[in-house]
């Protein structure tokens, strides 16, 4: 068994391993990368620790990039697998089910070509360690941490090239102060938050907004003028405005600390997303470190179901996730909620007593006004022909799971975003 040395360690190559998989798990968590083995493994020991992680990130998608097949293999060849799993899973984040359905894949096949994969990317680096040493990784590492105008195109990239959702900013911002906690301890402060309980949705990629927060109060922290940092947010119409007070004026210049990896990257990611971030002073020569994030306007699902248990489930299952429910039980329900506001899409019960789904499906496809709102037939029947002759834009059959409910709904959802 071949080993590399650290720090006057021997490093397996299993360990080696190890490593590699837990620095892509956290590809857009700048904490973890930095304190990952594998920058002293890769990165070049010049490079300062403030772009140690982005020197890390860079690597490794280098890495993924090396399994990619030449241009002249047929796109949607086996040979192209072990590049769009990783790709599509680390660097844009998307759920497993997704990728599946894209790849074609049952889930032992994803989970074996995701390790066959992820050997290949082990195997690059760590020949690219051994092979040509410390000196030929660190040289890598170099020419792949660019600039800030370089750090602003990827940041740009990557963000346009993520998949958007319905996301909670609480949960965001509860993953990223969990994460900067450990840096927290370590340079002995206290961050006081100043939030609502409940923070509204954003349109985005998770991992991308988490990693916009992380590097702008990691950027922060580093101009703390105590020990006790505050950040508010207060939600602004259709924004929510994002302060972190308690800093001190730096002593570059704006124009240098605009230049910072973690600014850099939050203003350059928060611009894709239609926010803005800058440095506000403060009184007594304090500054604050401000940006904007757009919130998300709620797709609005109506339900139409007299079942109140089934109701009870739509809720703690479609909530959470940012969607805004309308309930209705009759034909004559539905008229009012449609009077009232169009929804973005509609679960329908074919199956109610006093009431013919069938009917309530004809008259929603047969109106010019609701004809292009999608219906998602929920139901025991199980007569799907019948439902798509008639409009239905996908049928489950009840009992359904939430991961089913949840996915067959963004993939309708998404499906509308694309023809619209």
């Amino acid at each position: 068994m071949e080993n590399v040395f650290a720090g006057g360690e021997v490093i397996s190559r299993e360990s080696f391993l190890g490593y590699v998989k837990d620095a892509l798990a956290n590809f857009y968590d700048p904490g973890r990368l930095q304190a990952s083995p594998l920058v002293e493994l890769l990165v070049d020991p010049e490079v300062t620790a403030d772009t140690a992680a982005l020197a890390l990130r860079q690597l490794l998608r280098k890495a993924i990039e090396s399994l990619r097949p030449d241009e002249s293999v047929p796109f949607g060849r086996r040979e192209w697998l072990g590049y769009r799993l990783l790709w599509l899973f680390y660097i844009q984040s998307r759920p497993v089910m997704d990728i599946c359905e894209e790849l074609s894949l049952g889930r032992t096949s994803f989970y074996r070509s995701h390790q066959e994969a992820l050997e290949a990317v082990a195997s690059y680096l760590w020949r690219m360690r051994r092979e040509g040493g410390a000196s030929e990784a660190s040289t890598v590492a170099r020419e792949v941490t660019p600039p800030g105008e370089g750090v602003q195109e990827e940041a740009i990239k990557l963000a346009r090239a993520s998949r958007r959702q319905s996301t909670s900013l609480g949960a965001v911002l509860e993953a990223a102060l969990r994460t900067l906690q450990p840096l927290l301890d370590e340079r002995g402060l206290r961050l006081a938050l100043h939030a609502p309980p409940s923070l509204p949705f954003a349109y985005g990629d998770p991992a991308i907004l988490r990693q916009i927060l992380l590097n702008a109060l990691a950027e922060g922290l580093k101009l703390a003028a105590g020990s006790v940092l505050e950040l508010s947010v207060t939600p602004e119409g259709e924004e929510t405005l994002w302060r972190l007070s308690g800093l001190k004026e730096p002593e570059r210049s704006e124009q240098d600390l605009g230049r910072l990896p973690g600014i850099v990257l939050s203003r350059s990611l928060l611009e894709v997303y239609g926010g803005r971030l800058w440095l506000e002073p403060e009184t007594e020569g304090s500054l604050a470190v401000v940006f904007t994030l757009p919130t998300a306007k709620p797709k609005t699902i109506l339900i139409i179901d007299d079942n109140a248990d089934a109701i009870l489930r739509y809720r703690r299952c479609l909530e959470p996730q940012g969607y805004a429910l309308r309930l209705a039980s009759s034909g004559e329900e539905v008229r009012a909620h449609l009077a009232e506001t169009l929804p973005d899409l509609i679960l329908l019960d074919v199956l109610m007593p006093q009431e013919d789904g069938w009917d309530i499906l004809q008259g929603l496809k047969t109106l010019p006004e609701t004809a292009s709102i999608p219906v998602v037939i929920v139901s025991v029947l199980s007569q799907p022909e019948l439902a798509f002759a008639l409009g239905a834009a996908e049928v489950l059959c009840k009992p359904v799971s939430e991961e089913v409910l949840l996915a067959t709904i963004k993939k309708v959802l998404a499906q509308e975003d694309t023809a619209g």
